[in-house]
């Protein structure tokens, strides 16, 4: 099997490296591609020394999957080029999540929607991961009809430049309120909280809060889930958090409810404890806690998610549709 990885270099990229090696065996060839800067560089997989080849048309080799980290703009120009070579192309941007042909999947939830025909699978949007993560179990047993979900970005999700940012805030900031000159955000990130991730759209929310809303509906196939989404970008490094107030047809138990999330596969329940961002680094699962009954309505449940966004939330889902591509043989049909 030849798996292509096209923006090897970056946060996602790199750990997309590492799980490929945790999940695949050493025949796999691999192909790295990124910027022309890094052209000729090099970077081990599997202890092997791969080169790195500039994402351009005249590199672009035949393989069997190709994941796909580089940034919407790549992946408009190249996805397609890459399945004309006869790869099924994971991707991680937010290109084809929307469109009708297009599988949107989160492995464990919806997987089994993939087809033969699938050549381009979408990956979702790293806070909409950890909350449908979270959902799933919970609308298997209490029909799921609206959601108002408040996330808490880490900086990451911006890439390395952002988390260089703050660092560099962090490194130079003596006194409460300031900070370098040149700032990733529009305000300093830094020991802050600014209620935005994302750009305003025309209708007042931020791309990435609308990411929530239609992403949400098409994974959890519920067209017509009511959402209310809100985000903040918090100065964490690495870790989205959401809370999310969760409205149902039927009657809820929270008993019931903790019981179905500590057997969903991919999710952890913490019960004595509430974990954080820094709880999530490293972890491929979602862990969820603080669930609690609504005070208004026996129909509402409120609770608390956070996931590591570049994991789950990004290369481990890739690495895992991969997986199953695999596993089924879907590149041998």
């Amino acid at each position: 099997m030849k798996i292509s990885i096209v923006g090897a270099t970056g946060l996602v990229g790199r750990n997309i490296i590492e799980l490929c090696e945790e999940y695949f065996d050493t025949s796999v060839e691999y192909h790295l591609y990124a910027s022309k800067e890094s052209e000729g560089k090099t970077l081990q997989v599997n202890g092997k020394e791969v080169p790195i080849r500039e994402l351009s048309s005249k590199n672009i080799e035949s393989c069997d999957i190709a994941l796909f980290s580089a940034g919407g703009e790549r992946s408009r120009e190249f996805a397609n080029q890459f399945v004309d070579k006869g790869a099924f192309v994971i991707d991680n941007s937010s290109s084809f999540r929307m469109e009708k042909t297009v599988p949107l999947v989160v492995y464990g939830i919806n997987e089994d929607i993939i087809k033969n025909d699938s050549k381009i699978i979408a990956n979702p949007n790293c806070t909409t991961m950890a909350l449908v993560m979270a959902l799933k179990p919970l609308h298997d047993i209490f029909n799921l009809l609206s959601i108002v979900p408040v996330s808490y970005q880490a900086v990451s999700g911006s890439g390395k430049s952002a988390i260089e940012s703050l660092e560099n805030e962090l490194a130079n900031l003596s006194t409460p309120g300031s900070a370098p000159d040149e700032k990733y955000y529009q305000s300093q990130i830094a020991k802050n909280v600014i209620p935005i991730a994302g750009n305003i759209t025309e209708n007042g929310y931020s791309d990435e809060e609308m990411k929530f809303s239609n992403e949400s509906k098409k994974i959890l196939d519920i067209p017509d889930l009511n959402v209310e989404p809100s985000n903040a970008r918090v100065g964490v490094e690495t870790g989205h958090g959401i809370f999310c107030t969760a409205t149902f047809e039927k009657d809820v138990d929270v008993e019931s409810a903790i019981e179905s999330l500590e057997a969903f596969e991919g999710v952890e329940y913490w019960k004595e404890t509430y974990p954080t961002p820094l709880d999530a680094q490293g972890n491929k699962n979602i862990l969820v806690s603080r669930m609690r009954s609504g005070l208004t309505s026996n129909k509402i449940l409120n609770f608390w998610a956070v996931g590591d966004n570049l994991l789950k939330g990004a290369a481990l889902n890739a690495v895992q549709i991969a997986n199953h591509l695999y596993k089924n043989d879907f590149y041998t049909k």
